[in-house]
């Protein structure tokens, strides 16, 4: 990969700011590349979450989901999801632009996880059909 700049599109704005002001119970979406290159990062003003980080930490995540997913069930990872008592993280496989990405968005527990797994897998799709 590399670590020269990616173009953002308007679609890709505009899809997560769509995703994030229609639910305010989502705390931080992130785009990075697959390694650790962040691309686009949104974070609530209550978190202090940087976006070079979020990138690395996420493309490492994803690195080791998809080493698990191939030693134990032989496939590719999808979806890696993180748990705690205040929300969820979703570590998603995505493409932006023909590049190989992760998605990641934290949400604050009230929203069950279904409905966050839905809605970030349908932002995943959205980023993965953005051309060139």
């Amino acid at each position: 990969m590399t670590n020269q700049k990616i173009a953002i599109r308007p679609k890709l704005l505009e899809s997560i700011k769509e995703l994030c002001e229609n639910d305010r119970d989502f705390l931080v979406v992130s785009l990075c590349t697959t390694d650790g290159f962040s691309i686009k990062s949104f974070a609530s003003k209550e978190l202090n979450a940087e976006a070079d980080k979020l990138a690395a930490m996420s493309s490492t995540i994803a690195a080791l989901s998809d080493s698990s997913a191939k030693q134990v069930l032989k496939d590719n990872f999808d979806t890696t999801i993180v748990e705690t008592s205040s929300g969820n993280i979703l570590f998603v496989k995505t493409h932006y632009l023909g590049l190989p990405c992760v998605l990641t968005v934290a949400a604050r527990a009230r929203m069950t996880l279904a409905t966050t797994r839905y809605k970030t897998r349908k932002l995943a799709q959205e980023i993965s059909s953005i051309d060139e």
